[in-house]
């Protein structure tokens, strides 16, 4: 780690150590550039960091190597062979939702949901979109997300299995958030295979889940690919851990002045390019763009993910084979949990839960009580154990009600002068996989010296958790 009582001169400043950031850093080092990486935690990774609870191994909100393609798996096992040989396995993929103590498989399995769904619940969301189609015969606008799901599945499946989820990891309610969020992330479905859902079962099906995909996932977890890939660069950058950026000073042409604060006091980095992969609004705040960065901050409506992890002597067998449950059931503050023995290759037994909420940026809450409550409400009195819990700051980000600020953002760049790009999932306000996120760091380092603006935005296809 460098000495922060010195002044640094390298050829790239890079802020933040997460995928992207750390992508970054390996593409110019395999340049030949010099390089110095900036990072506000003790640890790389970002969202996608390594984690440990009462000695298991936890995957903080789930992190998949999505393996769809060709172009994906060559990528993953490509990597994985050049830091050392880290092991991979294929996985099945099943997510759900737990509702009054049965489980429907998410994105919706029209079958799935048809056999596990009670009567009285498939007949009233047929209904229900029936009658909000036959209201407006003409279409409705898809305004907001909550818009955008209604038109598609109705009022009832809306409320019932997804509105639910994005009031607790947003804080605010779908009307609020931009239907752009909605075409990312959630399928839109046959009209007809909804209907079917209400037509009566002729016998009780035993017919298992089905997975909706399959991902390759590391042995030992996903940080373990970031921790090795630092740990690859680790004599070749300059490491800036516990730090932030607070100004940058200087104009295309001349090298920046970047001043980083961290546990030793101001030092001055001195760069020629600046790859940014933090928040926007620290961006803006460090070139004294004071009020955009202040709308950034709150458009971005930011929150921190804290995790409480709980053993289950008998976990329900419903739960088996699902690696993410959402919880929408009453008086549930968790919006989802992770089993994390479901995860296959990871150190951490059957049993291991991790419960997920959401929070605004530093608010502290007794996560034991809170997941103690929430585990009672999930598992009807049986026993648990409550192990730990850990937290990661800005998981959560409404991008898309910022997206002109971000536009805002792109034209102060190329004003202050060129060699400042920001990217990533941060750094340009976008929802993108591990894969576009390494991507992104390696296009941002071979761009023009000269280059400036946000870059990776308007990139990537409707539905990122599928096609990509």
């Amino acid at each position: 780690m460098s000495d922060h009582a010195a002044p640094l001169s390298v050829d790239v400043l890079v802020v933040g150590a997460g995928p992207t950031g750390l992508s970054a850093a390996d593409a110019c080092v395999a340049a030949g550039a010099s390089v110095a990486v900036v990072e506000h935690t003790g640890q790389v990774g970002g969202l996608a960091r390594a984690a440990t609870v009462a000695g298991h191994e936890v995957d903080i909100g789930g992190h998949r190597l999505l393996s769809s393609t060709a172009e994906q798996r060559r990528v993953w096992l490509d990597l994985a062979a050049r830091l050392g040989g880290i092991a991979m396995s294929d996985i099945d993929r099943r997510s759900g939702i737990l509702r009054d103590g049965y489980v429907v498989s998410y994105p919706f399995d029209w079958r799935q949901f048809r056999d596990c769904a009670p009567l009285w619940v498939r007949a009233r969301g047929a209904a229900s979109l029936i009658t909000w189609k036959l209201t407006a015969p003409t279409g409705r606008s898809d305004d907001t997300l909550d818009d955008w799901v209604k038109n598609r599945y109705g009022p009832y499946l809306s409320e019932t299995f997804m509105a639910p989820h994005a009031r607790k990891v947003f804080g605010i309610d779908p009307r609020n958030i931009p239907a752009a969020w909605a075409s990312q992330r959630i399928l839109s479905p046959r009209f007809a295979s909804v209907l079917a859902t209400a037509l009566p079962r002729l016998r009780n099906s035993t017919r298992a889940d089905e997975p909706t995909d399959r991902f390759l996932y590391p042995h030992g977890g996903a940080g373990v690919l970031w921790t090795r890939l630092a740990e690859s660069l680790e004599h070749q950058v300059n490491w800036l851990f516990n730090s932030k950026v607070s100004a940058i000073t200087g104009s295309g042409g001349g090298p920046y002045a970047v001043t980083v604060t961290g546990p030793g006091g101001d030092q001055v980095v001195s760069c020629r390019r600046i790859i940014w992969t933090g928040r926007p609004d620290d961006l803006a705040a460090s070139l004294g763009l004071t009020e955009l960065s202040t709308a950034l901050a709150q458009a971005s409506g930011r929150r921190d993910l804290v995790v409480g992890v709980v053993r289950i002597l008998d976990y329900p067998t419903s739960w088996h084979g699902y690696q993410w449950l959402y919880t929408h059931d009453t008086g549930v503050r968790a919006h989802r949990f992770n089993n994390y023995g479901e995860w296959k290759t990871l150190n951490c037994p059957a049993g291991v839960v991790g419960l997920e909420y959401s929070v605004p940026p530093g608010e502290t809450f007794d996560v034991r009580a809170t997941a103690s409550r929430d585990m009672s409400i999930l598992l009807g009195g049986a026993a648990f154990e409550f192990l730990g819990a850990e937290k990661t700051s800005d998981a959560y980000s409404n991008f898309d009600a910022a997206a002109g600020l971000f536009d805002r953002l792109d034209e102060a760049l190329r004003r202050f002068g060129g060699g400042i790009v920001a990217t990533g999932r941060q750094g340009a306000g976008i929802y993108i996989n591990l894969d576009q996120a390494l991507e992104l760091g390696a296009r941002a380092a071979t761009l023009p010296a000269d280059q400036a603006g946000v870059v990776g935005r308007g990139g990537y296809s409707k539905y990122q958790d599928k096609s990509s």
